[in-house]
């Protein structure tokens, strides 16, 4: 399997949480077998989420950027310039600008940032829905959203507005509009960033996270600050928060615009999957769709470190929009002026911008999540083998394996997404099964002489009543040699069976090749007795005979060797009778 973006490493312990809270049915595939359990990424069905990452509890998951490829070409002297996302300064206050200090110091030529292309990308925006009069349109700045749709919710890429993100539209502008040719590398709080980054391979070159920059700044900070290179900016610095995007929209538009503001791992996919049901209903229309993969955009960030303080950075991004905003009279961030001024002076600033630079293309990925669902045959092949033979055991819906219910725990073997392995219920089933192979007689289904010596003693106790039967099978070795092993086992198998029936299977154990031990407490001798005429009569109309023998106490008192001694004498008295009935040569080749 490919390792993607997103991996295991060899923490895993198969605990399925990541299973569960996965959107992307079968981007978790359980590799679970008898002896070792773990979750492995299917990467072509990972839309890079994060989502697994958040829940891990082991540290189990772990993901691929760009960090030490920029590090190493940048000490190496290749000439890059870094694109620093919005969130940055909010995520660090204290320490940002020694960090692009530092940055500064190791080679890199420019600071930019990002906060310039989102002011691009809200002009593009508004661009596009006012000269295509189009409603409840998607924002295409989260790359997680995109990639969602574009692999599992085809029919929405109509309504993707076809707009750069806000990392793409700054680097665009950075190459046509200021000519510069350095290689760029972002620096943002997002996995997904990468797959931007491998479709547009001659905008940006780098994909680096925050946590994995600060791990290898890690004691090569000083005081000396670094500032970013003088790019104005507005309310595109606000795109970080959770319904920032509706924000400028507002700014621009007015507050009554209808903006739908919807973020977080499994809500977000939750409300796309119900389609006309919900956020796409006829009788809702927004003019936007601000969507976010992360609950608290992208302050949170799927690159993130647990115990990230949340609050911090949104606390810090507000103070940032308030300095973003501007008293300049032709400035759109005056807010002074009313929306419709905010607007006009936007598209003035952006007026050289050629709209089709900025338009983002995107693809259908289902081909690569497609879902097998098997014939009613198939599903009870699968069900059968997690020993689930009723519908009663096909409902237990436990969850335990990762999926909300058996069925889908069905499909997704049939898929190949998971195995019986991951399921408890067939985990508890086979233990059973296993146990009661390991104490029961292959051939007969009767007790085995591992369970008479491991469960044996709970059937009988001091003080009650105790009644051994030996038994053996009359004959076996005749019918052996004139008749074959088939009807020997024949003998065996009718002979355990009218025991089990008789006295309970749990009571009877076979103890030799033809031999059994039949043990009853509290039954009164004549019972017993009366049950073995029975035995006896019923296998005659079989053509099978036995030898029985019986001891039997009143009150049993731990003497149970010297009763099985009696019960085997007795056995062996019965045994003579029968030689007696038979020719000479008959007795002789049973001796």
């Amino acid at each position: 399997m490919q390792e993607g973006l997103i991996y295991t490493n060899d923490s895993c312990i198969g605990c399925n949480k990541c299973v569960r809270i996965c959107s992307s049915f079968g981007a978790s595939m359980s590799m679970s077998g008898p002896q070792k359990s773990s979750i492995k990424i299917n990467a072509s069905r990972c839309i890079v989420c994060g989502a697994c990452i958040d829940v891990c509890a082991h540290g189990a998951r772990e993901y691929h950027d760009d960090t030490a490829a920029f590090f190493d070409d940048l000490a190496a002297g290749k000439s890059i310039s870094v694109l620093v996302a919005p969130s940055f300064a909010a995520k660090y206050p204290r320490s940002y600008r020694k960090i692009l200090g530092a940055l500064k110091r190791m080679g890199v030529q420019k600071v930019i940032p990002v906060s310039l292309g989102a002011d691009i990308c809200t002009w593009a925006y508004l661009k596009y829905l006012k000269d295509g009069g189009r409603q409840s349109m998607i924002s295409t700045s989260c790359p997680v959203v995109v990639s969602y749709i574009e692999h599992w919710i085809p029919s929405l890429l109509p309504r993707l507005l076809p707009v750069l993100s806000p990392l793409m539209c700054l680097a665009t502008y950075c190459r046509e509009q200021l000519g510069m040719t350095e290689s760029f590398a972002f620096i943002g709080p997002c996995i997904g960033k990468s797959r931007e980054v491998q479709r547009h391979p001659n905008l940006v070159q780098y994909n680096v996270t925050f946590p994995k920059l600060m791990e290898h700044l890690q004691g090569k900070l000083s005081d000396e600050d670094g500032e970013f290179d003088s790019f104005e900016y507005g309310l595109g610095s606000y795109y970080p928060a959770p319904g920032g995007l509706a924000d400028n929209v507002k700014w621009l538009l007015g507050d009554d615009t209808s903006v739908r503001v919807v973020s977080g791992k499994q809500y977000l996919y939750e409300r796309f999957e119900q389609g006309k049901r919900g956020i796409f209903s006829h009788e809702l229309s927004y003019v936007l769709i601000d969507a976010l993969n992360c609950q608290e955009g992208c302050i949170e960030g799927t690159a993130r470190v647990h115990g990230d303080d949340e609050d911090l950075g949104l606390a810090q991004i507000n103070q940032i929009r308030a300095g973003s905003k501007s008293n300049e009279a032709d400035s759109p961030w005056n807010p002074s002026l009313p929306p419709t001024e905010r607007l006009e002076r936007l598209n003035q600033q952006f007026a050289d911008l050629d709209p089709a630079s900025y338009a983002e293309t995107f693809t259908d990925e289902s081909a690569t999540c497609t879902v097998l669902y098997p014939n009613a045959a198939e599903a009870d092949k699968i069900y059968e083998s997690l020993h689930k033979p009723d519908e009663k055991s096909r409902q237990i819906n436990c969850s335990a394996c990762g999926y909300e219910s058996c069925a889908e725990m069905m499909v997704a073997i049939f898929n190949g997404f998971n195995s019986r392995y991951n399921c408890v219920y067939f985990e508890k089933e086979e233990t059973a099964r296993l146990a009661r192979m390991s104490f029961a007689d292959q051939l007969t289904g009767v007790m085995n002489r591992n369970a008479l010596e491991m469960t044996g003693g709970d059937l009988y106790g001091r003080g009650h009543s105790l009644g051994l039967i030996v038994v053996d099978v009359n004959g076996l070795k005749h019918e052996n040699d004139t008749k074959g092993h088939t009807a020997g086992d024949r003998l065996i198998v009718e002979t355990a069976r009218a025991l089990s029936n008789r006295f309970g299977r749990e009571r009877v154990f076979r103890t030799g090749g033809d031999e059994f031990l039949v043990i009853l407490q509290d039954y009164h001798v004549e019972e017993i007795e009366d049950g073995m005429r029975a035995v006896k009569d019923y296998l005659k109309t079989l053509d099978v005979s036995v030898a029985m023998g019986l001891s039997y106490c009143d009150s049993y008192e731990d003497d149970y060797d010297v009763m099985l001694k009696i019960a085997d004498a007795h056995m062996y008295e019965d045994k003579a009778h029968y030689y007696e009935e038979y020719s000479t040569s008959i007795k002789r080749r049973e001796r």
